[in-house]
């Protein structure tokens, strides 16, 4: 929850909208990126991730944590965003 909600801060959008089918750029990207941090922090399996985004398949899960991991080693403002909100969960700081 404070990982979809951080992401929902820095991109402008809710969690609702996060967890939703809906497809804009701005929300795809932040659902991505959320999916990606929940991966990263929790070690969840990806069913468990798949279900706290909407019953999405375990592939979708995948695809988002490589998309992500491909974007960070092109994208140092995302790479620096990304390990700031880690660091943010992980001191808790992040409420």
């Amino acid at each position: 929850e404070k990982i979809i909600n951080e992401v929902g801060n820095l991109y402008g959008v809710t969690p609702e909208d996060i967890r939703s089918n809906k497809r804009s750029a701005l929300i795809s990207t932040a659902r991505k990126i959320a999916i990606y941090l929940v991966r990263v922090v929790t070690d969840l399996p990806l069913a468990s991730i798949g279900k706290e985004f909407g019953d999405r398949d375990h592939s979708t899960i995948v695809y988002a944590v490589n998309n992500v991991s491909e974007s960070i080693k092109k994208d140092s403002a995302l790479k620096e965003s990304i390990e700031n909100i880690i660091k943010n969960i992980r001191d808790g700081s992040v409420k």
